[in-house]
């Protein structure tokens, strides 16, 4: 719990260095699995910051409908792999912590979790890309997210 606490705050005060000009952000939806419940879900995303070159903060809000409701708010940090990327495709790695909140049939819970993810974005035009990518969870966390989504520049 407490490196998950020092997570969120690394990530905001990070995120609060960023400049309007920096902010990238967009839609997402896609398909949630655990045991117990499949659900779709959509929300948004951001492109906070710019650590490096390589590495952005990309916190993303997604609500979950199907078998219950789910509300994960995740703080992602990822290692885009520009040395790979090529006719227009671009591939990254990371993740970060989740905040979920899931409720089904009156029953509801709040954990803090982890998460790893691998993406793949598609340039569609100078302002505009396509993003597909898989997130695993780590103990609490809903255990796959098959997502898509636009990130508008």
């Amino acid at each position: 719990m407490k490196t998950v606490c020092t997570c969120l705050a690394t990530l905001l005060i990070a995120a609060a260095t960023a400049t309007a000009a920096d902010v990238a952000f967009g839609p997402r939806a896609g398909f949630t699995h655990d045991s117990g419940f499949d659900q779709f879900h959509f929300g948004g995303h951001a492109m906070l910051a710019n650590l490096t070159a390589n590495v952005h903060i990309v916190p993303s809000l997604e609500v979950g409908v199907g078998d219950g409701t789910l509300f994960a708010a995740n703080g992602d940090v990822v290692y885009e792999f520009t040395e790979y990327a090529s006719n227009g495709w671009s591939f990254y790695a990371g993740g970060g912590p989740m905040l979920g909140h899931y409720t089904k049939d009156g029953h509801d819970s709040t954990d803090f979790a982890l998460n790893l993810v691998v993406g793949a974005t598609y340039d569609l035009t100078q302002s505009r890309e396509l993003l597909t990518e898989i997130r695993l969870g780590v103990e609490d966390a809903p255990t796959v997210k098959l997502t898509a989504g636009l990130t508008f520049f």
